[in-house]
């Protein structure tokens, strides 16, 4: 006599679950009064509208390190005073880049803080450089919260893209201050880069720099969605 064996396999979750709905169909039909249907039906159009409102979305409390949702800044959002920056400590890892919200500061782990804000949209001048290209002007605000001097001639910044940046003197964009920066000290400045009008996500990236024993810095990201 021949034996055959046979090997049980449990059924994976999508078969259960068609398994159940299966299961589901033989159940017989339960009505519910006209009243109760109208109801239901008025809750979850209340429901609907209620997510379109807020943009509802899932959450979880294990998010990517540097995980940052992408920031919807306003054209006409002013840059805060230095009192008004936010510390907001984002460089929590060994890695070269820190990710920030458009709208949020970099603070690194020596107590420099860096914010964007002021975003506006722009043509550059006869006399610009570049000229006659479309710009996304902004203003960066640092703040010297370490132990030594910092010299901001030695900060680097990009525009999205690898874009140019725009240099005008009429209009305030001078490039990066050559000055050096004292402890407890902030300085703002004007900057503009080319970016077309149909473009919508902006990344700029920011990298202080001195020559103390702290002086390397990770580069500060900043992302998100202007108007």
């Amino acid at each position: 006599m021949n034996h055959h064996s046979h090997t049980f396999r449990t059924p994976s979750s999508r078969q259960a679950a068609r398994l159940t709905d299966t299961t589901a169909t033989f159940r017989a039909p339960v009505l519910a009064p006209a009243t109760s249907l109208r109801r239901t039906v008025l809750v979850v159009a209340a429901a609907v509208v209620g997510c379109s409102l807020t943009a509802c979305s899932a959450s979880s409390d294990n998010k990517a390190d540097n995980a940052v949702p992408a920031a919807t800044v306003s054209a006409s959002q002013d840059a805060p005073s230095a009192d008004d920056v936010a510390d907001t400590p984002v460089d929590d890892s060994d890695s070269d880049t820190m990710t920030v919200a458009l709208d949020k500061t970099a603070t690194w782990r020596n107590g420099v803080k860096a914010h964007l804000g002021g975003f506006a949209r722009g043509t550059s001048g006869e006399f610009a450089f570049p000229s006659g290209e479309d710009y996304l002007a902004f203003s960066v605000t640092v703040q010297n919260d370490s132990k030594s001097t910092l010299d901001l001639s030695m900060l680097s910044l990009s525009c999205t893209d690898g874009a140019e940046e725009v240099f005008d003197t009429d209009a305030g964009f001078d490039g990066t201050p050559s000055t050096h920066l004292l402890q407890g000290k902030s300085q703002t400045w004007k900057v503009a880069c080319v970016f077309p009008k149909s473009a919508k996500e902006a990344q700029i990236e920011v990298t202080p720099s001195d020559t103390s024993a702290s002086g390397w810095y990770r580069t500060a990201i900043f992302t998100g969605q202007v108007q």
